[in-house]
């Protein structure tokens, strides 16, 4: 595998900029969607003196002096982050702040989703390459000419220290295998029985809700919610195996050329499916992941395709 060579010759491997670029530009979209949703749930007035939030956060971190006014500074420096990391302005500084924000939210709002997405942005700060393709520097340029002749000649630039793109491959290795890992060993998701009682909650709950965040079609509901918990739970099972056995297999097969192709659309597929089936707020985390699958594909196959056109 390519990242086992790259690691042994010390992340020196050749690659093309635009790769990581991309997933750039993705990991930004994924990001400020999730500003968006959080702030249209009012995530504005979450460190307000009298909110929950607050007080939950004072009462687990009483040493870090945090209050409304710099929760609200770092809450605009996020949505400059973000920005900045889409149209490739000072791009890695851009992905460490965005990455502070994140582990700052950590410390209210625990959620596998943002840690992932903090190491995301982490990550690809170590990357030296980010603002060579795909900045507004692209926008200014296809005004001017042709877009394809600016693609092009952006796909020609490349780099040799892969060091950020071997850590953001191994991040959503071990993510999905970790995932893969927990749901095998909780019975109650792999009888069917937690996927079956979280819809069947949010169901039931769905008109006491603020704001909707699932929507369930109708035949969802007769076949699979409004139905005996031991016929819900024996028709959840087979989405619970099919789950933990693509999660399993993913890491490898992203990584075999002549899989990898098969391996995106499943994967794909498969965040589709956690998108009927979860909260909207898990829609960032699912683009970031299969934006992710960009660096899976071998930079030496990439180059290579890139010459042959």
């Amino acid at each position: 595998m390519w990242w086992l060579d790259a690691v042994a010759d010390g992340f020196r491997y050749p690659y093309a900029s635009i790769q990581i670029c991309a997933f750039r530009v993705v990991l930004a979209t994924a990001m400020l969607v999730k500003f968006a949703y959080e702030h249209h749930r009012g995530a504005w007035r979450y460190f307000a003196p009298d909110s929950y939030v607050y007080f939950r956060f004072r009462r687990e971190h009483p040493g870090l002096p945090i209050d409304q006014r710099w929760y609200r500074v770092l809450y605009g420096a996020k949505l400059v982050a973000a920005g900045c990391l889409l149209v490739g302005v000072l791009p890695r500084v851009a992905a460490v702040v965005a990455a502070l924000w994140f582990f700052f939210e950590l410390c209210y709002d625990r959620k596998f989703h943002t840690a992932y997405l903090g190491l995301c942005a982490l990550f690809l700060a170590a990357s030296p390459v980010l603002g060579d393709a795909l900045t507004y520097h692209t926008v200014v340029a296809v005004l001017r000419d042709p877009p394809r002749e600016v693609l092009w000649e952006e796909a020609g630039r490349t780099g040799e220290d892969a060091f950020a793109q071997v850590l953001l491959v191994l991040l959503t290795v071990q993510m999905y295998l970790s995932s893969a890992y927990r749901k095998l060993r909780s019975a109650h998701f792999m009888t069917g029985g937690a996927l079956h009682d979280f819809t069947a909650s949010l169901h039931a709950d769905r008109h006491a809700q603020r704001y909707r965040d699932t929507w369930y079609p109708p035949v969802m509901v007769r076949t699979l919610i409004d139905v005996p918990v031991t016929v819900a739970r024996k028709r959840w099972r087979w989405a619970a195996v099919a789950t933990v056995v693509v999660e399993l297999l993913l890491p490898v097969t992203l990584l075999v050329p002549g899989t990898y192709l098969a391996s995106v659309v499943v994967g794909a597929l498969m965040h589709a499916a956690f998108t009927a089936v979860l909260p909207v707020r898990l829609i960032p985390f699912s683009v970031a992941t299969v934006g992710s699958y960009l660096l899976f594909a071998d930079p030496a196959n990439v180059l290579a395709s890139l010459a042959a056109r």
